[in-house]
């Protein structure tokens, strides 16, 4: 089955205005916490992790096999749980970050 021109051009948009509004924030949050000493070196590590995210992307998603199309339900299951644990991380890390922080907005 193949997937219309329209739910493709959809998805793209939706993944690049959410890549719009995370990256600003996640410098933000950069800036406030890291010692000044070594703001630029810890800026320069957010866009190395979005590369390095890219990089695990694409390797989760090349080792699809097109003629097993059942394994298709077992690997988005593994993304969902892998979302859960990185989620209950930062819900965990969330009282401590506003300490560091001292609460600013």
């Amino acid at each position: 089955m193949k997937a219309s021109a329209w739910v493709l051009t959809f998805t793209y948009l939706f993944h690049t205005l959410g890549e719009l509004c995370l990256s600003p924030v996640g410098l933000s949050a950069y800036t406030k916490l890291a010692p000044k000493k070594y703001l630029s070196q810890l800026m320069g590590i957010w866009f190395v992790a979005a590369a390095l995210g890219n990089l695990f992307a694409g390797l989760f998603a090349g080792g699809f096999d097109e003629e097993n199309i059942h394994q298709m339900p077992e690997m988005f299951m593994s993304i969902v749980w892998f979302c859960l644990v990185v989620g209950s991380i930062i819900f965990i890390l969330q009282r401590p970050l506003k300490n560091w922080t001292g609460g600013i907005k």
